[in-house]
C-alpha cells in the first residue's frame, strides 16, 4: 500500500507470513484516508524509499484514532505565505476597472467565508500545488501569466482575461475535500471543476441582475475553456484571444510546476527520471 505525510509518499510493504486472517483484520482497519502508525525497515528499491514491515521483527501497522495526530503533519502547506499571496490577489481583482466585472469578482471575495476556502483549497490531489494553499498560489501565477500576456498584446481585453484568471478554477473549492488526505468530492468527480465554476459564475450573475448576457457568457467560456483542449478536460476549447491566453498560461503554469516538483523529488543520481505523471524529466 502506499502511506504518505506532508513530505511526501512511500510504499509500504507487509510480510505477514502464512497469517492470512490477521492479514485481513489489520486490512480491515485501515481505509483510504486513515492515519496509521509504521514500524519497519526502510529500504531501497527502483531509486524509491519504500518500507518493509515483518510482524516476526516486531514491527507493525496500527490504525490511528482523531485526536491522537495532527493533521498538520499530513497536508502540507504552500511554502508561500499565504497572506502575502492574498494580498497580492486583491490588488489584481482591484485593478480591474470594468464596472460588471469588478462587481463579479467582489461578489466572490468580498465574501469573507469564500476567501478563506479559497486560501486554504489545494490545487490538486496529485501533480502540482496538491497542498493547503496551492490554489492561492496556482491562481496567483496563473494571473501573472496572463499579466504578461496583456502587455504584449494590448489588444486583448486585459480585464476579461485577468478575471477569468482570478475566478477559473473556482470549481475546486467543491471538487476537492481535505481531511488526513486530499480527495475529491461526488460532485468533483461526476462534473468537474470546470464545469462547477462555470455555473458558480453564471449563478452569481443571476444575483447580481443588471449584468451584460455576452460578458456573462464569456467569462463561463475563459472557465471552461481553461484547460485549452477536450484531452485536457475543458468542454469547450478556447474561442477568442483572451480564453486562449488564459489556456497557455494555465498549461505552462501547470506543466512547469509538475516539472519542478519531479527535478525537486527525484531520488536518483542519473541524468533522467521517468515519472508517471509527467513523462521524462532531465535533471541536471
Amino acid at each position: 500500500m502506499w502511506v504518505s505525510d506532508a513530505g511526501g509518499d512511500l510504499a509500504v510493504k507487509y510480510w505477514g507470513e502464512r497469517d492470512e486472517k490477521g492479514v485481513k483484520a489489520l486490512h480491515d482497519t485501515i481505509a483510504k484516508g486513515s492515519v496509521i502508525h509504521v514500524k519497519g525497515k526502510v529500504t531501497e528499491y527502483n531509486n524509491a524509499l519504500e518500507i518493509h514491515v515483518n510482524p516476526s521483527s516486531g514491527d507493525y501497522v496500527s490504525a490511528l484514532k482523531e485526536g491522537e495526530y495532527d493533521l498538520a503533519d499530513f497536508v502540507a502547506s504552500s511554502p508561500e505565505d499565504v497572506e502575502q499571496m492574498r494580498s497580492q490577489l486583491f490588488t489584481i481583482i482591484r485593478k480591474i476597472k470594468d464596472a460588471h466585472l469588478k462587481q463579479l469578482l467582489e461578489s466572490f471575495f468580498g465574501d469573507e467565508d469564500f476567501v478563506k476556502q479559497f486560501c486554504f483549497c489545494p490545487a490538486a490531489i496529485t501533480h502540482h500545488s496538491n497542498y493547503i494553499g496551492g490554489l492561492l498560489e496556482h491562481t496567483l501565477r496563473v494571473a501573472r501569466t496572463c499579466e504578461h500576456y496583456s502587455q504584449l498584446y494590448p489588444e486583448l481585453d486585459r480585464d476579461l482575461l485577468m478575471t477569468g484568471a482570478v475566478l477559473h478554477d473556482i470549481g475546486k473549492l467543491r471538487e476537492y475535500t481535505v481531511s488526513s488526505i486530499i480527495g475529491a468530492t461526488d460532485e468533483g468527480r461526476l462534473v468537474g471543476h470546470l464545469v462547477i465554476g462555470a455555473g458558480m459564475v453564471n449563478d452569481a450573475v443571476r444575483l447580481l441582475g443588471d449584468f451584460p448576457s455576452e460578458l456573462s457568457i464569456k467569462v463561463q467560456h475563459l472557465v471552461l475553456s481553461s484547460h485549452g483542449t477536450t484531452d485536457f478536460g475543458s468542454p469547450k476549447e478556447p474561442l477568442f484571444p483572451e480564453a486562449v491566453a488564459l489556456a497557455m498560461a494555465d498549461l505552462s503554469t501547470t506543466r512547469i510546476e509538475d516539472m519542478v516538483l519531479v527535478r525537486k523529488t527525484a531520488n536518483t543520481e542519473d541524468d533522467w527520471v521517468q515519472d508517471r505523471n509527467v513523462g521524462s524529466v532531465y535533471l541536471r
